[in-house]
C-alpha cells in the first residue's frame, strides 16, 4: 500500500493521536516523547486545526503557505501506523523532513523508509533544492536508512532540558553588553547575524537565505493569532555587544496554558562565550516571570560550543545529540 498524502484538516485527528504514540523507545526511554511535551504538542496541532481556515486563506497570499505541513500517512488494516512532515523552509527551494514516525510494533518493516522516499519524491516535484532531516545519535537503524537514500550528515545539535523549579542568579553581562527584546516580526537582524556566523559546511545544505527569515507585512496582526491558538507567546531578544553589533538572537516560546514545556531557541555567535553564561541565565529568568513551573528545553548546534558549555554549567542536562543530515538534489 503507498503512502498518501495528508488530507487536511481531516489528518490532524491522525497527527494528534499518533505523534505522540510513535516517539517512543522502549529501548531508550530518554529519547520517548515526555508527558509535558506531549502536552505541547497535541495542544499546538489543536491550535492550527482551529485556525486552519486563516492558514488557508493567507496560502492565497503568500505561496510558501501551501508548503506548511504537508506529509504522508501510511495505514495498515484501515488504521494510521506512521507518518512523516516534509515542509519548505520559507519561501525558498530548501526543504525539511521530521517526524518521521512508525508506532513500535511496525518497525522494521520498511514503512520509515517508503515514507521517507515519498517525501523525497514530493520535495522533488516541487523543486526543492536540498532537503535536510536530524536523526538521534545512536539511532543506527535510521541512520543507516537515511545514508542508503544519499543524505550526509554535515552538522548536529544537543537537546537540553532545564528542569530545576527555579531559575539560576542573575548573572552581569560583561561591560557594553545589552539584551533588549525584538518585535517578533524585525527578521533583519537575526538573517544578518546568521550570515555573518554560519559555517561554509552548514551554508551548503542550509544557505542563509532571506527568504527563510523575512515574512510578509500581512503577518504582522496574524502572528499573535497563531500563538494564541498553539498555547504560547513568543519572547524574541537581541544580544548587542560593546559596538552595538548583535551577537545573539534568542527566542523563548513560553506557555499561556497549563502544562506543556517551554523552549529556548538562539542564534549565538561563538566568539563572544564570555556573555554565554549571563545570556542563559537572563533567558531563564524571564521565562520564569512569564510561564513559572514548567521545564526548559532547547537544542544548541554543536559549533556554538561556547553557549553548549555554558548551558551545561548552569544546570542544563544533556538529554541527546542528533546528526542533521543533508541531501542535494540539484546543483
Amino acid at each position: 500500500m503507498p503512502a498518501r498524502l495528508f488530507e487536511l484538516p481531516r489528518d490532524f485527528d491522525v497527527l494528534i493521536d499518533l505523534v505522540p504514540r510513535c516517539f517512543q523507545y522502549p529501548e531508550n526511554p530518554d529519547w520517548s516523547v515526555q508527558e509535558d511535551e506531549a502536552e505541547s504538542l497535541v495542544d499546538g496541532i489543536r491550535g492550527i486545526r482551529r485556525i486552519w481556515w486563516l492558514v488557508r486563506v493567507m496560502s492565497l497570499f503568500w505561496s510558501p503557505l501551501r508548503d506548511v505541513m504537508r506529509g504522508f500517512v501510511w495505514e495498515e488494516e484501515g488504521k494510521a501506523v506512521g507518518l512523516v512532515n516534509v515542509m519548505r523552509s520559507g519561501a525558498t527551494d530548501r526543504w525539511m523532513i521530521g517526524n518521521v514516525a512508525v508506532l513500535p510494533n511496525y518497525r522494521r518493516r520498511g514503512i520509515a523508509r517508503r515514507l521517507v522516499q515519498a517525501a523525497l519524491d514530493y520535495a522533488r516535484q516541487r523543486q526543492a533544492r536540498s532537503v535536510i532531516l536530524n536523526v538521534l545519535e545512536g539511532n543506527l537503524p535510521a541512520y543507516r536508512l537515511y545514508e542508503s537514500l544519499g543524505f550526509e550528515p554535515y552538522s548536529g545539535s544537543a537537546e537540553l532540558i532545564y528542569e530545576s523549579d527555579a531559575p539560576p542568579p542573575p548573572q552581569p553581562f560583561p561591560d557594553g553588553y545589552v539584551l533588549e527584546p525584538r518585535l517578533p516580526m524585525d527578521w533583519r537582524p537575526r538573517y544578518e547575524l546568521a550570515q555573518r556566523i554560519t559555517p561554509p559546511h552548514v551554508q551548503r545544505y542550509q544557505p542563509v537565505e532571506e527568504g527563510a527569515f523575512r515574512q510578509p507585512a500581512f503577518f504582522r496582526p496574524i502572528l499573535p493569532i497563531i500563538f494564541r491558538a498553539m498555547g504560547s507567546r513568543p519572547l524574541p531578544y537581541l544580544l548587542r555587544d560593546p559596538q552595538g553589533q548583535v551577537v545573539a538572537a534568542a527566542l523563548a516560546q513560553v506557555r499561556t496554558r497549563k502544562g506543556g514545556i517551554n523552549r529556548l531557541e538562539f542564534t549565538f555567535n561563538p566568539q563572544h562565550e564570555q556573555a554565554a553564561s549571563a545570556l542563559l541565565a537572563a533567558l531563564l529568568q524571564i521565562i520564569a516571570e512569564h510561564s513559572p513551573g514548567r521545564r526548559v528545553e532547547c537544542e544548541i548546534v554543536h559549533w556554538q560550543q561556547p553557549l553548549l558549555e555554558a548551558a551545561l554549567a548552569l544546570g542544563f542536562r544533556k538529554r541527546s545529540d542528533a546528526h542533521t543530515m543533508g541531501l542535494l538534489l540539484s546543483a
